[in-house]
């Protein structure tokens, strides 16, 4: 077996320069540009109409009515931190996690960017309208239908912001320098095992959010004892998310390709009669799959992506296409390889592979 790799730098795409830097240039525009003058014309209707609505106000609805009272200032505080730093925040993320690996997530993000914008002014312009002249908040009117539009011009900015875009199609995913792995005779039989696990900034940054939701669980588990659940069940999503989906074990072996999170779920087996095509590629979670994780990418394929760097991609029968990040993935794609080879090759009259 050689396990020599190539270490020079590998790129998922080969995007000319002048079609990357249009598609990053509409993507802030978009993302950032649009949602800042939104933002700015929403910011000046609140402050001028917050003068006229009761203290406190009304800043939450739920399926009763309104349920959440705070002070009037929380909508502009709105309009500012949902309508323009958090598409912001996204959109600039967005760019440099992708760089130059550009395609349909990264696109995307920046077209929910827009959304969520528009989403955020629709909902603070319907709270401060309801309330406007209003002496008490207890009498403020139900949201409902406000909501429903909000949510109405969210999808509609969606769609928008994917639309003025320009789309980009990334070539297919750079091969790794291949690995050879002498052919496996029929009764041999050879396991390749490793480890993809989740980077270290990855870790933090999600041991950091359960360290958030823990926050908030404490502090509305002293104020509002009657809606516990929420947080809780929150956090226990995100606890189970976590641990399954941390770490993945990555087998290949005589019965094919079989990746399993380290507490036994999810897995996905791939049987060698399955397997169309594999190789090692250089994978980008954030330019090709829009994040880390199980990912559904918008051009078909499966991802098990934890990290940026080395992944093994097979081409399944009658399913989408498989890519898993894993340290030495030019070795466990090689031995696959291997057992497909010899799946594939006639049998000699002794028994073994011709």
């Amino acid at each position: 077996m050689n396990d020599r790799t190539d270490s020079t730098a590998q790129h998922v795409t080969a995007i000319p320069p002048q079609e990357l830097r249009r598609a990053r240039l509409i993507a802030l525009i978009v993302g950032v540009a649009v949602p800042l003058v939104l933002s700015a014309v929403v910011l000046g209707l609140v402050l001028s109409w917050l003068p006229e609505l009761p203290s406190p106000a009304v800043t939450h609805w739920g399926p009763s009515g309104a349920d959440g009272f705070g002070p009037p200032e929380t909508f502009a505080w709105m309009a500012v931190l949902l309508g323009f730093v958090l598409p912001a925040v996204m959109t600039v993320g967005t760019l440099l996690g992708v760089r130059d690996h550009w395609g349909g997530a990264a696109r995307l993000l920046a077209a929910m960017a827009l959304g969520i914008s528009g989403l955020s002014a629709v909902v603070a312009l319907s709270g401060v309208s309801l309330q406007r002249g209003v002496a008490d908040a207890s009498h403020v009117s139900d949201i409902g239908g406000q909501m429903v539009a909000a949510f109405a011009v969210f999808v509609a900015l969606i769609g928008l912001g994917w639309l003025v875009q320009p789309h980009v199609r990334p070539a297919p995913a750079a091969p790794l320098q291949p690995v050879h792995v002498d052919a496996i005779g029929r009764g041999q039989r050879v396991v390749w095992l490793a480890t993809a696990s989740m980077s270290r900034a990855a870790v933090i940054l999600v041991s950091l959010l359960i360290v958030v939701i823990v926050g908030v669980t404490a502090v509305m588990a002293i104020r509002f004892t009657d809606r516990m659940w929420i947080p809780a069940l929150t956090l226990l999503l995100v606890g189970v998310a976590f641990a399954s989906s941390a770490s993945f074990r990555v087998r290949v072996g005589p019965d094919g390709l079989l990746v399993r999170s380290m507490i036994g779920f999810p897995r996905v087996h791939v049987p060698l009669a399955d397997v169309v095509s594999v190789r090692a590629v250089e994978c980008n979670p954030f330019g090709e799959f829009g994040g880390f994780g199980w990912r559904l990418g918008l051009d078909g394929r499966t991802g098990i992506v934890l990290r940026k760097g080395p992944a093994i991609e097979v081409e399944r029968r009658d399913r989408r296409p498989l890519v898993v990040t894993v340290d030495g993935a030019a070795v466990g794609a090689a031995v696959l390889q291997a057992y497909l080879d010899s799946a594939q090759a006639p049998a000699d009259p002794e028994g073994g592979a011709a």
